[in-house]
């Protein structure tokens, strides 16, 4: 299964628990004859907000009406406006099936980033692990520049991993501990593709592997 076609099914899923919970409540299209329990709706407006946040982008109108209605003193927990979530999950679907979303680029890139981290996988599982190691280093490389891109920092068209890492962790897009990360793992790949394969080891190479698909699904899923 696609990103896209994951995402698609999700939007499916949430429109149909919201559609229950409605008619459950007497929605006549106009207005409910019950009230919806804020828990109902706590929970599908937060499901909304975190699968519109990664299918739409946090610039898009969708996640920014979602988030009004999440920080809105009228809105934050009145159930009623389980109604209104439900219009933007509607109209966020219908923009993405239609690819209108700027942000459905990045799910792409972030599909094909993943092809190649299947690839390392494999190359891990026949004990290839140097080849794998450097294919890992250049998806971590790839991952970087497209988190720059997606923020808005500007970087040389020949830049390394140190660079990129430094400019994202000095503008807050993630903590130290995960720069301090990044700088172990780029030790990695450049060891490997500098045949100084005596630095490093399989099991060193499984867990740059195991970690970066977590760092890119976190950051760009």
């Amino acid at each position: 299964m696609t990103t896209q076609e994951r995402v698609l099914e999700e939007f499916a899923s949430l429109q149909q628990e919201g559609q229950s919970v409605c008619t459950a409540c007497g929605w006549d299209g106009k207005e409910f004859h019950r009230r919806p329990s804020e828990i109902d709706y706590l929970r599908i407006r937060t499901r909304a907000v975190n699968l519109i946040r990664r299918a739409c982008g946090e610039n898009s109108d969708h996640y920014g009406e979602l988030h009004r209605l999440s920080t809105d003193e009228e809105s934050a927990t009145n159930s009623r406006f389980l109604s209104h979530c439900l219009g933007v999950v509607a109209a966020a679907k219908h923009d993405f099936e239609r690819g209108l979303l700027f942000d459905l680029r990045a799910l792409v890139n972030a599909e094909i980033l993943g092809d190649f981290m299947e690839q390392a996988e494999r190359l891990l599982e026949e004990n290839y692990y140097v080849p794998a190691a450097s294919l890992a280093g250049a998806v971590l490389e790839d991952t970087l520049r497209k988190l720059c891109d997606k923020n808005g920092l500007t970087y040389p068209d020949k830049t390394t991993i140190d660079r990129l890492n430094a400019d994202l962790a000095k503008a807050g897009i993630y903590d130290k501990l995960v720069q301090k990360r990044i700088t172990a793992l780029a030790d990695i790949r450049n060891n490997a593709d500098h045949g100084k394969f005596d630095k490093f080891a399989r099991e060193d190479v499984e867990d740059m592997v195991k970690w970066l698909r977590r760092f890119t699904a976190d950051y760009l899923g």
